[in-house]
């Protein structure tokens, strides 16, 4: 049942409202002679807000009072952020006071002596607007409440920092939303041999986290299973197509896979459509490890190029999402070139400082950004 608050200092012009408006079925009417009287039912004192608001869905409010005017009065109430949806209608005998009035926070304004079907009708207005209004902050607090559960099912799932005698993995993880379409994985095969990848879906938002953390389901056995790049790449693309082959849109990630020999000190990789994988070495011009084919669900078929090269320890690998190297006004070539100095500025770091110092890059954050230092020993 809608409740609604009267608010003016004639009796007279309470009572009639308050029977016009029983008569219709409204049967919550409540009655304020002032607008101290009506801060203190919405539960207002020195102009600070309640914890809870009060349960009012309406405000019919007289803009000529003593002490406070309406319009005063409804530029408090619409300032704070418990009554900022509440609908407030003006009563009025003349116009003189509109601009302020509306500017003040007011919906709509009745003009006293009028037909009370002219009364009604603007009631009705405001109350099914509040009840819309009211159900969608239900909408959205269950969403939120939902995206958070999300966020940390997201989270739970990442890998956590691998040091080992003679490799070190740490990682940088940044969501621009609630949830995110960047991921990272990584898995030993032996002490020696180690597959890391890199995704970042295409898009952002829920739609974006479905597909990665759809994706990240399977890594346990794609990388498992087939650990080369070549065979890894393959089957991804196949389950991409697979799982969203079929929509309208094109659904597709760009992604780096390296799979690394320590024995053999050789670095074998595939990307497809990623922002190149940099490789550092002290004193040394950094290598970019450049795209091989095109990005992971678009084609059915698609090329399965690998690069392989060799490095001499120490070595650190970068490897991070578009949202690190992007900003306005700059192209992402240049953001790489950026990104590349920088890092080599920091090469005397240890790994996990290195890689907290890389995130400076952007704060921007208008997107996801993941980044990953492989640090060879």
């Amino acid at each position: 049942m809608s409740s609604i608050l009267i608010v003016d200092d004639s009796r007279l012009n309470i009572l009639h409202l308050t029977h016009v408006l029983q008569a219709a079925g409204y049967k919550d009417i409540q009655a304020a002679y002032s607008a101290q009287e009506a801060y203190h039912i919405l539960g207002i004192h020195n102009g600070q807000p309640p914890r809870r608001p009060a349960s009012v869905d309406l405000i019919l409010l007289d803009i000529v009072m003593p002490d406070i005017d309406g319009i005063e009065a409804c530029a408090l109430i619409k300032k704070l952020t418990v009554y900022q949806d509440l609908p407030i209608i003006f009563l009025t005998a003349d116009r003189v006071h509109f601009r302020e009035a509306f500017n003040a926070g007011g919906m709509d304004f009745i003009e006293k002596g009028g037909p009370d079907y002219e009364l009604l009708t603007r009631v009705q207005s405001a109350l099914k607007l509040k009840k819309e209004m009211d159900a969608r902050k239900v909408w959205e607090e269950k969403v939120q409440k939902d995206l958070q559960l999300a966020r940390h099912l997201q989270s739970s799932v990442l890998m956590s920092p691998l040091d080992e005698p003679s490799i070190g993995i740490h990682s940088w993880y940044m969501q621009s939303s609630e949830v995110s379409g960047d991921m990272f994985y990584w898995k030993m095969f032996s002490p020696r041999q180690y597959g890391v990848l890199l995704i970042d879906v295409c898009g952002h938002g829920i739609a974006a986290a479905l597909i990665s953390m759809s994706i990240r389901s399977l890594l346990d056995n794609i990388v498992g299973l087939y650990r080369k790049p070549r065979e890894v790449c393959a089957e991804l693309n196949r389950q991409m197509r697979l799982l969203f082959g079929k929509n309208r849109r094109t659904s597709y990630f760009t992604a780096i896979y390296l799979f690394i020999d320590l024995d053999k000190k050789e670095i074998e990789y595939f990307n497809a459509g990623h922002p190149p994988g940099l490789l550092f070495r002290q004193n040394e011009e950094p290598v970019k490890l450049n795209g091989t084919t095109v990005p992971i669900g678009i084609k059915q078929e698609m090329k399965l190029d690998t690069v392989t090269i060799t490095y001499e320890t120490p070595a650190r690998i970068v490897l991070y999402t578009d949202g690190l190297v992007e900003k306005p006004g700059t192209s992402i070539h240049t953001g790489i070139e950026q990104l590349s100095q920088y890092a080599q500025s920091l090469y005397y770091l240890d790994n996990g400082a290195f890689v907290g110092k890389l995130e400076r890059l952007n704060r921007q954050r208008d997107d996801d950004i993941c980044i990953l230092s492989i640090e060879l020993k």
